[in-house]
């Protein structure tokens, strides 16, 4: 006997509005409106008629609506051709499609991190002088 597991979805339809902090541990589909924050331990996406203003944290995000916000994914990030975004992406792999809008600073893994420049003295003689 086959058994089919269903996962577990949350969707946002097209008609609702939420504002405030969603967490969650399943996919996340927003076809309608959020603002705030979105958390979830699995994949987010954003439909073409979803609009969202919050900090996103995902594992991987598809965004074909509109988004401004910074995000922080462990997966891959996809804007599609429709997709519009301002905000900072800081993930392990990013992919704009052509004709997708994205405005800010992209932060990959293997992104050097921006160090602070440090003045470094010449070395001192390492031997150690004593007065006889």
């Amino acid at each position: 006997m086959n058994k089919k597991v269903q996962e577990n979805i949350t969707t946002l339809h097209k008609d609702i509005s939420f504002n405030g902090k969603l967490v969650g541990d399943e996919d996340i589909i927003i076809s309608g409106r959020l603002e705030g924050v979105l958390q979830t331990s699995q994949n987010l996406t954003i439909e073409k008629s979803g609009i969202v203003k919050a900090d996103i944290k995902s594992i991987n995000l598809v965004l074909s609506g509109t988004l401004v916000g910074n995000v922080n994914s462990k997966g891959t990030v996809i804007i599609n051709k429709s997709g519009r975004m301002v905000g900072d992406i800081k993930s392990d792999k990013i992919i704009i499609n052509a004709g997708a809008q994205y405005k800010g600073t992209i932060l990959t893994k293997g992104s050097s991190k921006v160090r602070s420049t440090q003045k470094i003295s010449p070395k001192k003689n390492s031997r150690l002088k004593t007065k006889r």
